[in-house]
């Protein structure tokens, strides 16, 4: 493939393919969830962000956090806690959102615990906090609500490109409607990647034809995050 292009400077589009997908919203927090995503986004170890947890926990202004169940049952008053967490600043447009909906209704994981429901704030506004405790309690509220959200609405487009009858593939994702990534954000970890419009036929300059050499990879490293993924397999 490589002899046959390598000193192509042109090169056709064959095909243009777009492809819309719905991406469901996140499930309510479990501990362990609470604890990768407390690592990934603020580098925050899982033993740590137990202990926060608690605190939050005795305060009252999160639920019980050593749960294994990734569902929420009405019973905790979806509309009582909305209402209480509108008071709040930080989240009250969120929540004005929310609360104009005809129905509340999270989108439950598949874990369950019989003793505790998922992770949720209680929507008691926190007294004092330090800046680790703020971090997880922001995400924790926000996870909380974006359960709650429709989908993001997303679209891949697919560009096949001819270079002397050798067919090379370009892909790029973008979202079209935001959805929960609203209620999730700055949390949401998705590649953006926006190709040009293109056309059938459309004539295509061609700069540097690469032929990359790859190896196997090892697998990656254990992180705190990946370990408690693991263990909990």
């Amino acid at each position: 493939v490589f002899k046959n292009v390598k000193n192509e400077k042109k090169a056709v589009i064959d095909k243009v393919g777009k492809k819309q997908f719905n991406q469901a919203p996140p499930t309510p927090f479990d501990l362990t969830t609470l604890q990768v995503e407390s690592y990934r986004c603020h580098r925050i170890s899982p033993k740590e962000t137990l202990s926060l947890a608690q605190e939050l926990y005795t305060s009252g202004v999160i639920s019980y956090p050593r749960t294994s169940s990734q569902q929420l049952t009405p019973k905790i008053g979806f509309k009582k806690i909305f209402s209480k967490l509108s008071n709040q600043d930080n989240y009250a447009s969120l929540v004005k959102n929310l609360l104009s909906r005809k129905t509340l209704k999270p989108n439950d994981g598949k874990k369950t615990d019989p003793a505790h429901p998922a992770i949720y704030p209680t929507g008691n506004e926190p007294k004092e906090m330090n800046e680790r405790e703020q971090k997880v309690y922001d995400l924790i509220v926000k996870r909380f609500m974006a359960t709650f959200s429709e989908p993001a609405l997303r679209e891949t487009m697919t560009v096949y490109v001819n270079c002397k009858d050798e067919i090379f593939i370009a892909k790029g994702t973008r979202t079209v409607e935001k959805g929960w990534h609203v209620f999730y954000e700055p949390y949401v970890k998705i590649e953006e990647e926006e190709l040009p419009s293109a056309n059938k036929d459309d004539k295509v300059d061609v700069k540097k034809i690469y032929l990359h050499d790859k190896e196997t990879l090892p697998p990656k490293r254990f992180t705190p995050a990946s370990i408690i993924k693991e263990l909990e397999k």
